[in-house]
């Protein structure tokens, strides 16, 4: 269910926070993005920052910061897909995208119990799944040769997928780090989903697409402080069974070496 690898750069990451309608120039984002994904070493100070801020967040259940679903992701790449499809008469790709969109929403909603949260920017009492996340420095910060030192180890922490480790680097030297994300609501997403499958069906394409242009709509950008990230239920329990584990070894640790001096004193 749980984002795995690292899908966007920052011209996607600052599409998604432009808004919704800003999907089909993501699209386009990615494409450019893979086909450059070597990418060139850094040649400047300012350009190590800014190559801090265009990593994305990676969402493993071992970073900690904040776990996007990777099904809610597919769900939104396919809608865009099946409403482009509609645009360029493609019926018979815009029912299997729109299908495949449910398939994966359907998916995504099943994660919503531990991975959900509750949005600032959204509707109230409505839970939203993330499913893009990002790095973002202060919009004040720029690099001076006492911070070109931090932003260089967050950097190179980024680039080996510790997103939590570039985190604490970046805030401990007082440089503001914020995280975003865009995120949708499952349920309300599925049902548009389901009423444009209907419309595709019935050969109501128009409909068809403001009911996918509805799925698109109803994401949402939120922005929180280190300090002040939404709970997750699925990182919590995550959490409570790393520390149970870490108990047990010790014990087990302290058991060997109680059980080790009893036999030396014998």
């Amino acid at each position: 269910m749980e984002r795995s690898k690292k899908f966007l750069a920052l011209a996607l990451s600052s599409a998604l926070i432009a808004g919704p309608a800003s999907f089909e120039m993501a699209n386009a984002a990615t494409t450019n993005a893979s086909s450059n994904s070597s990418g060139t070493a850094m040649q400047s100070a300012q350009s190590q920052g800014n190559d801090a801020v265009s990593q994305t967040t990676a969402s493993s259940t071992d970073k900690d910061l904040l776990t996007t679903v990777n099904d809610a992701y597919t769900a939104m790449r396919e809608v865009r897909a099946a409403r482009l499809a509609i645009f360029d008469g493609n019926t018979d790709m815009a029912t299997k995208m729109t299908k495949d969109a449910t398939a994966k929403m359907q998916s995504a909603e099943k994660a919503e119990s531990k991975w959900g949260v509750p949005s600032k920017a959204g509707k109230k009492g409505v839970t939203y799944l993330p499913f893009d996340s990002s790095i973002a420095l202060g919009e004040s910060f720029t690099v001076t040769p006492d911070n070109q030192k931090a932003v260089g180890k967050a950097n190179q922490q980024m680039a080996q997928g510790n997103a939590k480790a570039a985190a604490k680097t970046l805030k401990d030297n007082d440089i503001d780090v914020s995280i975003s994300a865009a995120m949708v609501p499952a349920k309300a997403s599925l049902a548009h989903l389901q009423d444009a499958s209907k419309l595709i069906k019935s050969g109501n394409y128009y409909e068809a697409n403001l009911a996918l242009k509805g799925v698109e709509d109803s994401v949402v950008i939120d922005q929180w402080g280190l300090d002040n990230l939404p709970q997750q239920a699925g990182n919590a329990t995550k959490s409570s069974a790393n520390a149970s584990g870490s108990t047990q070894m010790k014990q087990k640790s302290q058991q060997s070496g109680t059980s080790g001096n009893a036999a030396s004193n014998g």
